[in-house]
This record gives C-alpha cells, sequence and structure tokens, in this order.
C-alpha cells in the first residue's frame, strides 16, 4: 500500500500542514533535532539572502516553500522545548553547541531582515516612480473643452471636478 498511495497536490494559497512536534521524551534527542532544523533554516536564508543581493525574483520565489515549511517545524520545535521542564538534564556539551548555532543563526536572520527591508523600500520606490510618471503624462495629455456653443475648443485646458454642494 505504501506506493500506491495518492500523489499530494499542490495548489496556490493554501497552506501546508503543520509539521508534528516530535513524540520523543529524550532532551537530547529534541536538541539534536532543534540543531539540525536551525542548520536547514539558516541554509534556506542564506539561499533567499543570494537571490535578494542578485535580485533574482525565481530564485526567491523557489525558496518560500522550503521556508515556511522549516520554519513551521523549528516553531514546533521551540514550543516543544519551552514546555519542557527537562532542559536542565541535557548534556552540556549538546546545550553549548546549541547556543553557539543560534548565535550564528541569528546573525543570518538579521542579514535576511535586513535585505528584505531594502528589497520593500525599493519596490515601494519603483512603485511612487510608476504613480508619478502615469501623473505627468496625464497632465501633459491635450485636453479639450466645449465651448458654451457646443463645439470643441483645442488648445484649452479643461478640468473637470465634482461640486460638493451637489
Amino acid at each position: 500500500m505504501l506506493f500506491n498511495k495518492p500523489a499530494e497536490k499542490k495548489t496556490f494559497g493554501t497552506k501546508p500542514a503543520a509539521p508534528q512536534a516530535p513524540a520523543s521524551g529524550n532532551i537530547n534527542l529534541l536538541l539534536k533535532d532543534l540543531m539540525i532544523t536551525i542548520t536547514a533554516l539558516r541554509d534556506v536564508l542564506l539561499k533567499e539572502n543570494d537571490a535578494l543581493a542578485h535580485t533574482n525574483t525565481r530564485a526567491f520565489l523557489a525558496v518560500q516553500d522550503e521556508k515556511v515549511n522549516v520554519a513551521r517545524k523549528y516553531e514546533a520545535l521551540m514550543m516543544d522545548l519551552l514546555s519542557r521542564d527537562d532542559i536542565k538534564n541535557a548534556d552540556p556539551q549538546i546545550k553549548k553547541q546549541l547556543l553557539s548555532l543560534e548565535q550564528g543563526f541569528t546573525e543570518v536572520m538579521k542579514d535576511n531582515l535586513t535585505r528584505l527591508e531594502r528589497m520593500k523600500n525599493a519596490t515601494e520606490k519603483l512603485g511612487d516612480r510608476i504613480m508619478k510618471s502615469a501623473r505627468k503624462s496625464a497632465e501633459s495629455m491635450t485636453q479639450f473643452a466645449y465651448g458654451s456653443a457646443g463645439t470643441m475648443q483645442k488648445g484649452t485646458k479643461a478640468t473637470i471636478g465634482v461640486s460638493e454642494q451637489a
């Protein structure tokens, strides 16, 4: 039956299933799983940072699903870790490795947030420039006005407005 399992369909806008938190009772295994997940999330953010640095939209979009899935797993593991009381019983060497990994991850995450903010600002500036250009183009177009006799008067600029008294 394993090979007859129907393929999952991907549809735009649907959320992937949230990953399950590990059911292990061993705190050291949980911390090791967390370290693997942090490394995977860091690697995804490095790919995204590279795509942002090179303004590569396709590469940026290609990592988004992976980023969401790994981030959800990270969240589930952290929630599991925070709900436990036995962190003090963890192997000190594993805790030290985890802290070191978290510090490196924090630096990559800060770089990612900076790059995303730059991209947001650049996109806003582009939108403003497009709107300004469109307004300028509309203002410079020849406008026509109709005189009291109903004939079109060339070269006379007319303004169209709405009376607030109406």
